[in-house]
C-alpha cells in the first residue's frame, strides 16, 4: 500500500465519507449521484448514472486483521441488507433509467481475502432477491483508494494547492506537563553548546513554543485538510520508527544527531505540504522533535567536552 494511503487508516466515520465523496467526484464527474444524510441513507453514500452505489466504512481503530475482517464482513452483511429491504425508496430513488449493476463498500485497507469471498457470497443474495432496480448480473466487491489512485492524488493536490495555515499565537506554556519539560532539559544538557543553563532554557522555550503551536498547527489539518493529515502523521510515523532503532545505534555528537534530525523532520513536513510557508514547516517540525524528545524517541550520549 502507498504511504499515504496506509495514513487514511484510522480516519473516522465522517472523515472517511467526505474523504470517499469529493475522490469519487474526482473520478465519476456528473456522473456520480451523492444521496444526502438527512432522512436516512439505505446504507448508500452515492452512486452513479452507470450503476454503481457506494457505501464508505472506516472502522474504529487499531483493530486485529480478523477484528477489521469481521467489523468489514458485519458491515458489509448489513448494508447490502437494506439495499434488498428498502425496495420501495430506492426503486424511487434510482428511477427507471439506473440499472445497479456494482453495490461497492470502499474501506481505508482490506488485509483479508475473507471479505472478497464474503462479497462474493453477498452477490448471491443480491441476486437471488431479483431487485428491479439491479441488474440480473449485479456484483457485490469491496475496494479501497488504490483503486481510484490517479483521483485520490488530485484529490489531494488541489488540497496541497490551497492549504493556508492560522497566525501563530501566543501559547499556554502551562499546558504542559512539566516533568516533560524536565526532560527536555535534561537531554539537551548533553549537547555541549547547550550547557549553559540560560542558553538551555531559551532553547527549550522555544522548542515549546513550536511544540505547543504544532499541535494547534496538526488539530486544523486534521479538521480541513483530511489527506494531508493522515500523509503527514503517516510520515512522522514511520520516521520516528526508524528514530527508535537507529538512534541508539549512532554514536555522533547531540548536536549533530539534533540538527539531523530537524533538518529530516522539516524534510519530511516540506514534502506532506510544499504549500506550507518555511516558518510553518518549520513549528511543525521542531514540534514534533520536542515531543520525540519528551516521549523518548530521542537521546543523546554525552558529549565529551572540547
Amino acid at each position: 500500500m502507498d504511504q499515504s494511503m496506509h495514513g487514511l487508516i484510522g480516519l473516522s466515520g465522517a472523515e472517511w465519507q467526505d474523504l470517499c465523496t469529493r475522490v469519487l467526484r474526482m473520478h465519476h464527474g456528473t456522473d456520480l449521484v451523492v444521496i444526502p444524510d438527512k432522512g436516512g441513507d439505505h446504507g448508500l453514500e452515492a452512486y452513479t448514472l452507470t450503476g454503481h452505489v457506494f457505501q464508505c466504512y472506516s472502522p474504529e481503530e487499531p483493530l486485529t486483521p480478523l477484528k477489521r475482517y469481521q467489523n468489514q464482513r458485519k458491515k458489509a452483511t448489513t448494508d447490502v441488507g437494506k439495499f434488498i429491504e428498502n425496495s420501495a425508496k430506492l426503486k424511487k430513488l434510482f428511477g427507471e433509467h439506473v440499472k445497479i449493476n456494482r453495490w461497492i463498500i470502499m474501506c481505508p485497507y482490506i488485509d483479508s481475502k475473507d471479505l472478497v469471498a464474503h462479497c462474493s457470497g453477498q452477490t448471491t443474495r443480491v441476486r437471488e432477491a431479483r431487485l428491479e432496480y439491479a441488474s440480473p448480473d449485479i456484483h457485490v466487491i469491496c475496494q479501497t483508494m488504490e483503486d481510484y489512485e490517479l483521483s485520490y492524488k488530485r484529490v489531494v493536490n488541489a488540497q496541497l494547492a490551497r492549504m493556508h495555515l492560522p497566525p501563530l499565537s501566543e501559547p499556554n506554556y502551562g499546558s504542559v506537563d512539566s516533568a516533560h519539560v524536565d526532560k527536555i532539559r535534561e537531554k539537551l544538557a548533553k549537547v555541549h553548546s547547550l550547557r549553559d543553563e540560560s542558553r538551555r532554557n531559551e532553547y527549550v522555550q522555544r522548542l515549546l513554543y513550536s511544540y505547543l503551536n504544532s499541535q494547534e498547527f496538526r488539530a486544523y489539518i486534521k479538521d480541513h485538510y483530511t489527506e494531508i493529515h493522515a500523509l503527514l502523521e503517516s510520515e512522522l510515523d514511520d520516521l520516528e520508527q526508524r528514530l527508535v532503532m537507529e538512534f541508539a545505534l549512532d554514536e555522533s555528537r547531540a548536536a549533530t544527531l539534533l540538527q539531523k534530525v530537524l533538518v529530516e523532520t522539516e524534510a519530511r513536513v516540506k514534502a506532506c505540504a510544499p504549500d506550507t510557508s518555511s516558518s510553518d514547516s518549520r513549528t511543525l517540525a521542531q514540534g514534533q522533535v520536542a515531543d520525540w524528545l519528551m516521549r523518548c524517541p530521542l537521546n543523546f550520549y554525552e558529549d565529551l567536552a572540547s
